[in-house]
């Protein structure tokens, strides 16, 4: 059984044991990778407050071995208790060899959730057990790391912290930019001291979320360092990749003496405002340095994040340049998902207050959950991004925006800036660089409709400005923006090309059987694929059928029956433009009714019927009885006796449209149908 010696039992011992009990809780040097306790050196141990990466089994194995300098010890045992309570006992054997010293190891297995265990190791003989080392809060998780510059770190002053969030290392001087210290290896939670383990307040929201909601333990490394470049974050020591004179070397250092660089999931990286103000240049091209370098040292690495930098003071064009690259890095690394920073609270010009960085970290880890851990919350989460923009017809006198499928855009009122100008944001369209073009806007769906004041010939268009001078009325620029219906703001984008609308097709609906509709249209020229909708009865959008390439021509749609009608809309597509939408429409099919009698179920000719013209209403067999023609609001708007008869006909009241019912009486018996008046 496992135990500490008592006072009153190393009186017993020999001096070398007295001596031996009383030392091993006050001597314990560090050096060269491994952690002496005397007798004993570990080579593997956890440290407190440790992360382990966990693997597919969402479990990690925590490694205790070493060497025993001191002859006759048996066995090292190593209690595991979980969130303090007995959990496991590990049992090591010690191998000795002709110089007197031994060698053990065994390890244990931990689960990825939020637990912390415990790990008690003890030197062990027949007679006794000694006690060596205690380490605590160790857990099994994930690893991140975040990078960039001053909007990345929050100046390293949050004070918030949180138990199953980890990081690994010190902040350096002067806000991160200083020489790494190599002795500098010690677990911490994030922020417990909000400088030297700072993960800054966007960070650590970012690990808050992810494991609050995903129940997974997460280490986050910010290795965001002030007034850097991208060029800066894209050095690496070819001969010594964990350089401490660079950024990147020093994120490398602290995540391979943490053990997780082969680990890391997520690489997040907030950067690009030094350029946008005059100090670096290139950006694309240092960015693609640093993403191949990332790619060689963490080999684990799933997702990229780059965050799109707003909209700040210096009046220069690279800013809005580096933007639109930013927004459209998926396109070109399909491993990298951007998010928009424009419309984030606390704006003031360059950076953002504690409220407006949470909102950054919580943002962002919706994707991350998304992303990297199956979650079920993805409507709208994504910053909305423009795919093309075109004019509606030849004329030239309205254009659509055509943003990310399913996104539900909202197009805002005019907003009066905190100085007290009243912005709107059609002033906010840059026409080939001019603004004073838009006459409104509105939004439908994924779409913004914007109608022009004239007629135009321009070719390509920018949405918001390239930057807001200080002396500006509404600096800083803090609205109005494109929204969806999460509240997450469209990216900004610059020199867009605007296109020309495709031709209209025409689009015809038939109704088959068991509710069935068999769709055709006429091919148009330039299509790539065709887009097929349909909303049913009032409701206030068209949901998708069908996206098809363009050489098919027909659809087979099964909604099943109806009792309202169905509208279908179809629009060409390329990868520049749009046709205007083709309608049409199907009468409501599904029978009303108290029986299901087959002899007396009725059909209606023509449904829909124009108002003033005549219906046909056609029986199986021979009936007896009363038709009538009531509004959906209850009132009889007309009735005919028939008897012995297999059709009538009604002559629509020219005052009646939308939906009626058309009613059929016979023995006590009541059947309804719906038939829709245009």
């Amino acid at each position: 059984m496992l135990k500490t010696l008592l006072p009153g039992r190393l009186l017993k011992r020999t001096a070398t044991r007295f001596l031996l009990s009383t030392v091993l809780t006050l001597l314990a040097v560090t050096y060269a990778g491994a952690q002496r306790f005397t007798p004993v050196m570990f080579g593997k141990l956890p440290q407190d407050y440790q992360l382990y990466p966990r693997n597919a089994a969402s479990e990690a194995r925590v490694p205790i071995a070493g060497i025993v300098e001191a002859p006759d010890w048996k066995y090292v045992s190593v209690q595991v208790l979980r969130n303090g309570q007995p959990h496991q006992y590990r049992r090591a054997g010690i191998q000795y060899g002709g110089n007197a010293k031994g060698t053990f190891s065994t390890e244990a297995v931990i689960k990825a959730e939020r637990a912390n265990y415990d790990f008690k190791v003890f030197l062990c003989n027949d007679a006794d057990s000694t006690l060596l080392v205690t380490r605590t809060r160790v857990v099994s998780g994930d690893v991140y790391i975040l990078s960039g510059q001053s909007n990345s770190t929050g100046f390293f002053g949050e004070g918030d912290t949180s138990m199953f969030c980890r990081t690994f290392g010190k902040i350096t001087d002067n806000l991160n930019t200083g020489n790494y210290n190599a002795a500098d290896t010690l677990w911490a939670l994030s922020n417990m001291r909000s400088y030297d383990n700072g993960v800054g307040t966007m960070g650590l929201e970012i690990q808050k979320q992810l494991m609050e909601k995903s129940g997974i333990p997460n280490c986050l490394i910010n290795a965001g360092y002030h007034w850097s470049s991208a060029y800066s974050h894209s050095i690496r020591t070819e001969i010594n990749p964990t350089d401490f004179t660079n950024g990147y070397g020093r994120m490398l250092y602290r995540a391979r003496k943490a053990g997780v660089a082969g680990a890391v999931k997520a690489y997040i990286f907030r950067q690009g405002e030094s350029e946008a103000y005059g100090e670096g240049g290139n950006w694309e091209g240092h960015f693609d340095v640093l993403y191949k370098n990332l790619k060689t040292d963490f080999p684990s690495l799933q997702k990229l994040y780059v965050f799109q930098i707003d909209i700040i003071y210096h009046a220069s064009l690279i800013g809005v340049l580096i933007r639109d690259y930013q927004r459209r890095l998926p396109a070109i690394y399909p491993d990298i998902t951007s998010i928009a920073t424009v419309g984030t609270t606390g704006f003031d010009g360059l950076h953002y207050n504690r409220e407006g960085n949470k909102q950054s970290g919580t943002e962002l880890s919706r994707l991350m959950l998304r992303d990297l851990y199956a979650s079920a919350d993805t409507a709208n989460i994504d910053s909305p991004n423009l795919k093309k923009a075109f004019y509606n017809s030849a004329e030239k006198k309205s254009m659509t925006l055509v943003f990310d499928e399913g996104q539900e855009l909202k197009y805002p009122d005019p907003y009066k800036h905190p100085n007290g100008p009243l912005l709107d944001l059609k002033d906010f369209f840059y026409l080939d660089h001019q603004t004073g073009a838009i006459a409104s806007g509105k939004a439908e769906g994924n779409r913004i409709i914007l109608d022009l004041k004239t007629a135009q010939n321009a070719a390509t268009l920018n949405y918001l400005p390239p930057f807001v001078e200080k002396e500006s009325p509404y600096h800083p620029f803090t609205g109005p923006y494109i929204t969806n219906a999460r509240g997450m703001r469209a990216f900004t984008f610059f020199d867009v090309p605007i296109a020309t609308a495709l031709p209209a097709t025409v689009l015809t609906a038939h109704s088959g059987e068991k509710g069935s509709i068999r769709l055709a249209w006429q091919p148009v020229s330039g299509a790539k694929g065709y887009i097929l909708e349909r909303k049913t009865g009032d409701a206030a959008s068209y949901t998708p059928v069908a996206r098809v390439n363009e050489s098919t021509m027909q659809w087979l749609d099964e909604p099943g029956e109806s009792a309202v009608p169905i509208l279908y809309r179809l629009i060409a597509v390329n990868d520049a433009a749009e046709s205007s939408p083709a309608f049409a429409e199907i009468a409501p099919t599904l029978v009303l009714g108290t029986e299901k009698d087959q002899e007396i179920l009725f059909e209606i000719f023509p449904n829909p019927v124009l108002r003033g013209e005549e219906v046909t209403i056609n029986f199986a067999r021979q009936q007896a009885g009363n038709i009538s023609l009531v509004g959906l609001n209850g009132q009889f708007l007309m009735n005919r006796k028939i008897s012995g008869s297999a059709s009538a006909g009604l002559t629509v009241p020219k005052q009646a449209s939308g939906m009626h019912l058309i009613r059929f009486e016979s023995n006590g018996r009541f059947f309804t149908k719906k038939l829709w008046i245009r």
